[in-house]
């Protein structure tokens, strides 16, 4: 199934109900407890999320889909909450329909109503976009989430920016009253959103800086080319996401 607006991957796993699932205990991120919680952290798209109590991750030995984070899984009554992350281009942003585009709407808005506009040619059962939770605002990743269905799965996604980087987590059940009993944790795993810290985007035993007691020579060796020459200059900043169309 291609994919909607180069992120129809969770609706794509949701109404195919594909049984990849993503091995997500390695490389840039991972799982762990903290505070008896279990908290999904990824560098690459620097984010951290609380998973809800009694839902269970997956992962698997299969390669992931592309932008694949995180699976989360209910039985009773059935369920499953996907996180997935990409890069915000300006290919994708000149991608959406210029009525998106030219909205009042936050970016994250644009986003929601191209989407939302794909849906719809689907024929899907598409509702209303509705702001997220203030605590996604407060955290620097404000959101905004619809839902939608085509009468056999049922679907509420949310889509949050952090910085060039878009997230979407999407709730998906077979009944809408599954849905309702599952939006409760949606809510809280989306709540729990935020940016990861400097410290927790760094590489395993990175090094923050230079030591407060180091000798200037050690200072200065880390603040001039080791040949006496001039740096290399950086490379050229990427383009914004947002801006004129061809």
């Amino acid at each position: 199934m291609r994919r909607l607006i180069t992120t129809g991957l969770p609706l794509a796993l949701a109404l195919a109900g594909v049984a990849v699932l993503p091995r997500f205990l390695v490389g840039e991120s991972r799982a762990e407890l903290e505070n008896q919680k279990e908290v999904f952290t990824s560098r690459i798209d620097g984010i951290r999320l609380v998973v809800p109590r009694g839902w269970r991750e997956q992962a698997t030995d299969q390669p992931s889909y592309p932008g694949m984070l995180l699976w989360m899984m209910r039985n009773q009554p059935p369920g499953q909450i996907v996180l997935t992350g990409e890069a915000l281009t300006r290919q994708m942003y000149c991608s959406w329909p210029i009525t998106c585009r030219t909205s009042p709407e936050p970016l994250q808005g644009k986003y929601a109503c191209a989407l939302r506009e794909k849906l719809i040619a689907q024929r899907m059962r598409v509702g209303p976009t509705q702001p997220g939770p203030k605590d996604n605002d407060a955290a620097g990743v404000p959101s905004v989430w619809f839902e939608y269905d085509d009468g056999k799965r049922f679907l509420r996604q949310a889509i949050a920016l952090n910085g060039d980087r878009a997230i979407s987590l999407v709730l998906s059940s077979p009944t809408n009253d599954a849905r309702a009993t599952h939006v409760r944790a949606f809510e809280q795993a989306l709540r729990t959103l935020r940016p990861l810290t400097a410290a927790e985007s760094a590489p395993p035993g990175a090094d923050g800086g230079v030591p407060l007691d180091a000798p200037i020579d050690a200072v200065t060796a880390l603040t001039l080319p080791p040949d006496g020459g001039v740096f290399e200059s950086s490379p050229p900043p990427a383009i914004p996401p947002v801006g004129p169309c061809p």
